[in-house]
């Protein structure tokens, strides 16, 4: 049993994409392989996945076992070929270079991620049933102590006008990091309510599931 604070957590935002690689092959294994040639990659990189597969389309991975031309993603266990079909799970591979911190923040919530039910019933049924459909979408809202001339808001700033994509990233006190993949959205009016901090919110719509490392 173990209870954590988040207390020194640091919240990071990309800043710079490596040029997407081939991913020519990817394995159906406990801990996927992909193939993809002069990827340039080291064991710990992050890297922004557009894959065939769709439940690993447009997320952000660790990587690990780094050979030539090959490398692991770590933690992904892809042997279920219903989910993963055998030969599809080709696509492009962006190594993420480069990371900036959005230091002052307040407050980190998330909203969404729940699952969601299929309500149902026969006729000759006196009660309903549910099945699981989806999970809701979710989304992140980080409220930052309002200074424009902070490396993280001009990046946060960057990232919002570019209306893309962006990968995000916290890294926890002690060890453990999680990473999403996502669009950033920066009100850059701050609140301003009498004896409180000035602050703005920079709200981020998750794209799919989040890796946990």
């Amino acid at each position: 049993m173990a209870v954590k604070l988040p207390n020194g957590a640091t919240v990071h935002i990309a800043t710079a994409l490596a040029a997407a690689k081939n991913v020519t092959a990817a394995t159906n294994a406990a801990e996927a392989v992909l193939t993809s040639t002069a990827h340039g990659l080291v064991n710990g990189d992050f890297v922004l996945l557009k894959s065939g597969w769709g439940k690993l389309n447009e997320r952000v991975f660790q990587v690990g076992g780094v050979a030539t031309d090959t490398f692991k993603l770590v933690g992904i266990d892809t042997t279920n070929t219903d989910n993963f079909p055998a030969g599809s799970g080709g696509g492009t591979v962006q190594k993420i270079t480069g990371w900036t911190n959005i230091s002052q923040i307040i407050e980190f919530s998330t909203s969404g991620g729940e699952q969601q039910y299929v309500d149902f019933g026969f006729l000759e049924d006196d009660y309903e049933q549910q099945i699981p459909s989806t999970q809701s979408a979710m989304s992140i809202s980080i409220k930052i102590a309002d200074d424009p001339n902070l490396d993280g808001y001009k990046a946060a700033v960057k990232a919002s006008d570019a209306g893309t994509q962006t990968p995000l990233k916290i890294v926890l006190k002690g060890g453990g990091q999680i990473v999403y993949n996502g669009y950033p959205s920066l009100n850059k009016t701050p609140e301003t309510t009498r004896n409180q901090l000035m602050a703005v919110t920079l709200s981020y719509a998750v794209s799919g599931p989040v890796n946990r490392y």
